[in-house]
């Protein structure tokens, strides 16, 4: 569709992004300066008074704001301007509906695209004047009021469904844990080179677009020559600046990295300082409420775009983040780095103490021996009438934990 392209911000690049990726063409921007968007109408009267001037030019079909838009604001734009109006995350769900390929990916995509109409449709349900809504909300209020009903029942529909997934997923990364395998996870912005990793450290042929969220469904695969068995993930690229509900629709998905041993956290090399730290902070912000530092590598990718004598500067802009550690350097273009992180790999699942201990043969004991699998290598688990002896190998961070769990009767370190 053709696009006028609104904002506040002269900074449009990532919206530009947005729109070309949906398949839209910008066919004029407006752009005010302000601290904020008006509560009512985004830009100031006379700016908006532009924005009507433009639309009645024609070869507008839709007026898109770069930022949120209340429901409120969003009416009230709608029937000044005449035409539809969409903000940030009403391109970004389009997008993603566009991508959806799987039947998971397709229900988080509805279910949160549903959840972005509810506000809009109590907003019509508010206003006595909703039959002079063109569209497919023309028809009156009982119209609309039928819809809304619609929407939450089929939103319930889809809640259960995606629960449903949420177990089936965690049910399998329950028996690769037990199997002996180590879960790693690949988290990033869009476009930041997931699945070209993926592809890099796995030898498999994901396929690779240089398009926005072209993931939105996970891909496991185990990775080459690794000296312990380790699974990688790629998932759906972290977004900024999205609500709660969005972030349940994705849930399953993102527990992928939540519940990762390991999260190779990608930052993409070509970025400007300031881009990286903005993008790294707002990583820290999805990530660690969730999982503790130690477990995120920080990757600067795409190393063959580096401009000369600016990697350094952004090396350091990572250390000075919350992760506080210094970033991998890598490009799955040219290899350089895979080596470096194939042995970061290694290291980070090195479990180099062994725990011999004597648990209960009861309720707790069972807890706490499901806990050993899956927080630590489970070497053997021989159930006597009695009692259960285990065999278990962790890191030293763990220690303390592991031996809570029940009575040591050995402890070895297994380092060279």
């Amino acid at each position: 569709m053709d696009v006028l392209l609104v904002s506040v911000t002269p900074d449009l690049a990532e919206m530009r992004a947005l729109l070309r990726s949906a398949g839209h063409r910008i066919v004029d921007e407006i752009v005010q300066r302000r601290d904020r968007p008006h509560p009512r109408t985004f830009v100031g009267r006379g700016k908006l008074e532009e924005v009507r001037a433009r639309v009645a030019r024609g070869d507008v079909q839709v007026v898109v704001f770069h930022g949120e838009l209340r429901p409120t604001m969003h009416h009230h734009l709608e029937r000044e301007l005449g035409v539809e109006c969409y903000d940030r995350l009403r391109v970004i769900l389009e997008l993603f509906a566009q991508r959806a390929q799987t039947r998971e990916a397709q229900l988080q995509v509805e279910f949160a695209l549903l959840r972005y109409e509810v506000p809009l449709l109590r907003e019509w349900v508010h206003e006595a004047d909703v039959g002079e809504r063109p569209g497919f909300m023309a028809g009156g209020e009982q119209r609309v009021d039928a819809y809304y009903e619609t929407v939450k029942r089929r939103i319930k529909k889809i809640r259960d469904e995606l629960d449903a997934i949420r177990k089936e997923r965690s049910l399998r990364r329950s028996v690769r844990k037990g199997r002996g395998y180590h879960l790693a996870a690949l988290a990033g912005y869009a476009n930041a080179g997931k699945s070209s990793l993926l592809n890099a450290l796995t030898g498999e042929r994901v396929r690779v677009e240089e398009r926005m969220f072209s993931t939105l469904s996970t891909t496991t695969r185990a990775i080459e020559d690794a000296p312990r068995r380790v699974l990688l993930t790629d998932t759906v690229g972290l977004v900024d600046g999205i609500p709660f509900w969005m972030v349940e629709a994705f849930q399953a998905t993102l527990e992928e990295i939540f519940e990762a041993d390991l999260v190779l956290l990608l930052l993409d090399a070509s970025d400007s300082e300031a881009e990286i730290r903005r993008k790294a902070r707002l990583a820290a912000r999805t990530l660690l409420p969730r999982i503790d530092a130690d477990r995120v590598l920080p990757i600067l990718s795409k190393a063959d775009l580096l401009e000369e004598g600016t990697l350094e500067g952004k090396t350091r802009v990572l250390e000075d983040t919350e992760f506080r550690r210094q970033p991998l350097i890598l490009s799955s273009e040219t290899g350089i780095g895979l080596d470096d992180l194939r042995e970061a790999v290694r290291l980070a699942f090195v479990q180099p103490l062994e725990v011999h201990l004597v648990l209960s043969q009861d309720p707790e004991g069972a807890a706490r021996l499901h806990w050993l699998h899956e927080n630590a290598e489970v070497v053997s688990a021989i159930h006597r009438p009695d009692r259960v002896e285990v065999v278990v190998r962790c890191r030293p961070r763990d220690l303390a934990t592991v031996e809570s769990s029940g009575r040591v009767v050995l402890r070895r370190d297994l380092s060279p």
